[in-house]
């Protein structure tokens, strides 16, 4: 029997610790745009420093979702499913950073968060202990909206991009390319080699591809083969190296040096993305900027770089 497939493809874990280093250079945005007042949401902190917004389903909650831009789905624990009593939908496959495995999906009536409401979706079933939170909000309730996750003051603006504006006050901005509901930044280099990037806000760690991997040996990198491993939110588990990325750039940011975990993950493939270098950035590189956001609609990232004064 066939399923239909889910591109889930953030992580849980990865065993070698990073810092998020302070990017360097700026670009002004030079465009004015008016100021709307946005549906702020205040966050929480999970063991594995990804942010957790409040979500309501069919009038009950709040529970905790994490915000995922790597996820092609929302998703919700067991646990939380049982708990409403939520009607299972079919079964799918599940395509996650550690490959495919079949899941349940069951109905989810009337999720909100904030002032947005996104109806009925239908969500994989995955094990809290796997997840770190109670669901996962993902790219099918992002679409039409901007999410300003700002690091600085702990807090999440959600924004519905068809009726408000963007404020201008960002220093750095990124566009990127669409494919598969993913946005795809080509304006990055590592150590002078050019690497597409997809932001991973529900992965603390940053995944590179063994292209990525290759590129950088062939610059005489070092460090690039610690014996590492990566475990999915479906549990599953498979080997990487681990190693550091020097001279990192996306736009006119600047980082001296990320932490990669360079694996064959299966969703490199799935977004055409295997045989040239890419790489999901994940929050600790993130948290490197005081603020960012993210305007699906007009595939553009805005950073804003870390207050000296702090």
């Amino acid at each position: 029997m066939s399923w239909p497939i889910i591109f889930a493809p953030l992580m849980l874990a990865f065993n070698m610790s990073s810092a998020a280093p302070i990017p360097q250079e700026v670009e002004a945005e030079t465009k004015s745009e008016s100021q709307a007042a946005p549906d702020i949401i205040d966050i929480g902190i999970d063991r594995q420093k990804r942010m957790t917004v409040p979500v309501s389903i069919d009038g009950n909650g709040p529970y905790k979702f994490m915000i995922d831009t790597g996820s092609e789905r929302t998703v919700v624990t067991r646990e939380l499913a049982d708990d409403l009593q939520l009607e299972f939908a079919a079964r799918a496959r599940l395509l996650s950073v550690a490959g495919e495995k079949v899941v349940d999906t069951v109905y989810v009536p009337e999720l909100e968060l904030g002032r947005q409401n996104y109806g009925e979706v239908v969500a994989p079933l995955l094990e809290s202990r796997n997840v770190g939170a109670e669901g996962i909000l993902g790219l099918d309730g992002l679409q039409d909206q901007r999410i300003l996750f700002n690091f600085a003051e702990s807090r999440i603006e959600v924004e519905d991009r068809r009726k408000k504006r963007l404020n201008s006050g960002y220093e750095i901005v990124v566009y990127a390319k669409r494919r598969n509901g993913q946005l795809i930044f080509t304006d990055a280099t590592i150590s002078g080699v050019r690497v597409s990037v997809v932001i991973d806000t529900g992965s603390q760690a940053n995944i590179g591809n063994r292209a990525l991997q290759e590129k950088l040996r062939g610059r005489k990198a070092k460090g690039l083969d610690l014996e590492s491993s990566i475990t999915a939110v479906t549990g599953q588990v498979i080997t990487a190296d681990a190693g550091i990325g020097r001279d990192f750039r996306i736009g006119k940011a600047q980082f001296d040096a990320i932490s990669i975990a360079f694996a064959d993950a299966p969703p490199f493939k799935a977004l055409g993305l295997d045989d040239k270098p890419a790489l999901f950035l994940g929050m600790a590189s993130l948290r490197g900027f005081d603020r960012m956001a993210i305007d699906f609609k007009k595939r553009r990232v805005y950073f804003d770089v870390v207050d000296a004064r702090r």
